[in-house]
């Protein structure tokens, strides 16, 4: 008779410190679909951080000309302390944010209230504060896949990073009643493709050892 042994998979702690978790969509805008970014837009709905939990809303219309006139670049939160980490830390680093001369100028709205409202696959976030708005939609969104992405590879190159996605078909985000100009783009985006919008649930980022 041969014995059979079944191998033991005991669960892996990561080393690190977890710097935020949560959610993170993302909508970026082009009005010109081979020139710059006309607008980029992040949603955060923080579960933990050492900031506390909390959530924010960031757009940055016009973000590589800091001469534009009107241009919204405004944060509306409930945690405002957070929000600043989180731009400051996080959303300035990311590649697209990165070559921005504008990130140390965004206007931040403290008092912020939310609403969530969930339509089949199309998913909007409101955030409303003294007079103030944003409103983003994702439209279409798909299927869930999961990542895990190396800190080197990361947004920062500081921490690795654990999400779940969902590419939008499409995407639009309002600024105290004005529709932002341009579209989502067919991009390059982890080992595929899809829109320039999409979800990103469960977010975890934690600092690389």
């Amino acid at each position: 008779m041969t014995e059979t042994t079944t191998a033991i998979h005991l669960p892996v702690v990561r080393p690190g410190v977890v710097a935020w978790t949560g959610d993170n969509p993302f909508i970026y805008l082009k009005t010109d679909t081979e020139g710059a970014w006309s607008s980029l837009s992040v949603y955060f709905r923080i579960a933990a951080s050492k900031y506390g939990p909390g959530k924010a809303a960031v757009v940055v219309e016009n973000p590589y000309d800091g001469a534009a006139q009107g241009a919204a670049r405004l944060v509306l939160t409930d945690n405002v302390e957070l929000a600043r980490f989180l731009v400051r830390d996080f959303v300035s680093k990311f590649v697209l944010f990165r070559p921005s001369p504008v990130m140390d100028d965004l206007e931040y709205v403290d008092g912020a209230t939310f609403e969530q409202i969930l339509d089949g696959n199309d998913w909007t976030e409101t955030a409303t504060s003294g007079g103030r708005s944003v409103t983003m939609t994702w439209r279409k969104l798909g299927e869930p896949f999961a990542v895990d992405v190396p800190g080197p590879e990361s947004g920062t190159g500081l921490h690795e990073m654990f999400a779940v996605f969902r590419i939008a078909g499409g995407g639009e985000v309002s600024v105290d009643g004005r529709r932002l100009p341009g579209a989502t783009i067919e991009r390059d985006f982890l080992n595929g493709r899809g829109q320039s919008a999409g979800m990103a649930i469960s977010e975890t980022w934690v600092e690389d050892q």
